[in-house]
């Protein structure tokens, strides 16, 4: 990293610092802080409310504590379970299970109802483990100390909640098992499902109860391993301690809200978890709410700043060159049989990107004002109004579901679409006036390749060009594919997470979780090489002048974007709940794997960054 590592410390409102992401989101930052001063319509007074919130908002504190009440005087498990049904519609409380809308995988035209399991405040089942567990009941028994100052919010403890989660974490599927598109695909009729599992009809009576005798729903219960256990958990649980747990999930899920205090209390609680030390300025912390809740327009006025057509234009140009790498790939595998690798090759073909921001956003259908909770409520409100009235209703094919600003882009395999937004089309990654060609396609092409093989990962290749959930591929084509994609999960979980002092281990990557994520980081980097070497071919110039080899300056290039450092905290929370490898490894990781690179700089077999042994997919 040519010093960085050396030179970068962590800052106390630090989680985690690298060469790309961070430095291109906060240059970002800076800008809609620059368009949020102009006091732009629409966006100016949400965010003024959000600036001037005193330390309490009583309005926020009594709507809190009218629920509380209610709950105090609830009097069995069934009023208990469908007033969580209200809180989960009305007001996004998780508690025992969730419900809400998705696509049906095997039929991208179709929204239906999906119900999953929830509840957890700590970030994953990991976290629950007996010799893991002991380290965060101080701190939320701190938190609840501030919480306690509601009227209603009494006699609930931290071991209290978090000994209930720990009987919620034992039931609930890991992630890493819930990577697999078709062991998590079980559809019910709204009546089987309620048969099935009584206490969801009681819920689903809170949270939709026109939905429980309405003919003709059909419902995704990812995990339904959860439902089987849920009911004779909760039936042998005290009502007083359920009473006791939802009460808090409600306090919890609305403390942002409850006054600059209560936030801060929050703000503070999940720093511990990141291994995050300072507090958040109201300032960022409005900053943060704003983008979540106006994207859409606060995207549209930062994409007018930093991007242009010809931007655009050129990156659309570099996209098909990394498909066409893709095309000849697919074309080369042998291991693939030929209707496999015509199902391949048509949904290539196929996909959509989006690139830059949406041409059109609606106008916002209510009026702002400058109480911050009221502008809060009608938010929920309408999401929650735009989320049920999709049911049933076609998949919008034009939905963008990132906003401009985000430095990141996502492939969506039931659209089979990939999301480019503007920010990620900015230095560090992508300069078209002043990268030589070489680093553009060693970064941005890099992660429009990663993006792209995203589409024939362990989860995007059950998916089809039209974006269903589809047995497409040959039985050998499958096997050989998840052998290669266990060797690349082993070849991973091998891989150690290191203390932010250089040699510590904290444990080491999870590669079922990863691998994903993993198999995207190393054909994208093979895609983006072969895309370069493309262009190199049709334009020589493009090579010309750079005073070094050219192979050599675009793995470097690449593994440069990548220098990265973490708290504690923050590793560990990723370990368990990211699906992307720690920034080492996303380097180290397709190098080992990569003999392209040992060519270009003549590694030994066997040596370090050779390994005799390579996992290798596309």
């Amino acid at each position: 990293c040519g010093g960085w590592l050396n030179a970068t410390t962590l800052k106390p409102s630090d989680t985690t610092v690298d060469s790309s992401f961070y430095v291109i989101g906060e240059h970002n930052d800076r800008i809609l802080k620059n368009i949020l001063a102009t006091k732009p319509p629409v966006i100016d007074p949400f965010y003024r409310s959000c600036l001037t919130e005193g330390s309490v908002n009583a309005d926020a504190v009594v709507d809190v504590s009218v629920r509380l009440n209610h709950i105090a005087t609830i009097q069995s498990l069934d009023e208990l379970l469908a007033f969580a049904g209200i809180l989960n519609t009305e007001s996004s409380v998780s508690s025992f299970l969730e419900v809400g809308v998705t696509t049906d995988p095997k039929n991208k035209t179709l929204n239906v109802v999906e119900i999953a399991q929830g509840g957890l405040t700590l970030p994953s089942v990991e976290y629950y483990a007996a010799d893991k567990l002991v380290p965060y009941v101080a701190s939320l028994q701190t938190y609840l100390e501030t919480l306690a100052t509601v009227d209603a919010f009494t006699g609930v403890t931290a071991k209290a909640v978090l000994d209930l989660e720990a009987q919620l974490a034992k039931i609930s599927l890991p992630w890493a098992e819930q990577r697999d598109p078709w062991a998590t695909y079980h559809m019910y009729d709204i009546g089987d499902v309620t048969a099935k599992y009584p206490l969801i009809a009681t819920f689903l009576s809170g949270a939709q109860p026109a939905l429980v005798n309405h003919p003709n729903v059909s419902v995704l219960v990812p995990t339904p391993t959860y439902f089987d256990s849920l009911a004779a958990l909760l039936q042998a649980t005290d009502l007083g301690l359920l009473k006791v747990y939802l009460s808090f999930r409600l306090v919890h899920t609305a403390s942002p809200y409850l006054g600059e205090t209560f936030r801060q209390a929050n703000h503070d609680f999940n720093g511990v978890l990141q291994g995050q030390v300072s507090t958040q300025t109201r300032a960022d912390y409005c900053l943060d709410l704003t983008k979540t809740l106006l994207g859409e327009y606060l995207g549209k006025l930062f994409m007018n700043k930093v991007f242009d057509g010809p931007t655009k234009v050129q990156a659309q140009e570099l996209i098909r060159q990394i498909e066409a790498s893709m095309v000849d790939v697919l074309n080369d595998a042998t291991w693939l049989d030929g209707s496999t690798r015509q199902v391949g090759l048509e949904k290539v073909a196929q996909i959509r990107n989006f690139v830059g921001g949406p041409d059109k956003i609606s106008p916002l259908p209510f009026n702002l004002t400058s109480n911050f909770y009221a502008n809060v409520q009608l938010f929920g409100d309408w999401e929650t109004s735009k989320t049920w009235s999709s049911l049933h209703k076609p998949v919008d094919p034009t939905a963008w579901d990132m906003f401009a600003f985000t430095v990141n882009a996502e492939y969506d395999p039931t659209a089979n679409k990939i999301v480019f937004p503007a920010a990620i089309l900015q230095p560090p990654f992508y300069n078209v006036r002043s990268f030589p060609a070489v680093a553009n396609y060693a970064r941005i092409g890099l992660v429009m390749g990663h993006e792209l093989v995203h589409g024939f990962d362990d989860q995007g290749r059950n998916f089809d060009a039209h974006g269903q959930l589809n047995a497409s591929w040959s039985d050998a084509a499958s096997a050989t594919f998840d052998k290669n994609a266990k060797c690349l999960a082993d070849q991973y979980s091998t891989f150690p997470i290191v203390s932010v002092d250089g040699h510590t281990v904290l444990g080491h990557l999870n590669g079922q979780l990863t691998v994903g994520e993993n198999i995207a980081d190393n054909g994208g980097l093979k895609l983006a090489y072969l895309a370069y070497q493309r262009a190199k071919k049709a334009n020589k110039a493009i090579a010309e002048d750079l005073g070094t080899d050219d192979a050599k300056l675009f793995y470097t290039t690449f593994a440069q974007g990548w220098c990265q450092k973490r708290s504690d905290g923050n590793a560990i929370l990723r370990k368990n709940t990211d699906t992307h490898s720690p920034g080492k490894w996303r380097v180290h990781g397709p190098l080992y794997n990569s003999q392209t690179f040992a060519d270009a700089f003549q590694c030994p077999t066997g040596s370090p960054m050779n390994p005799p042994k390579k996992c290798v997919i596309w």
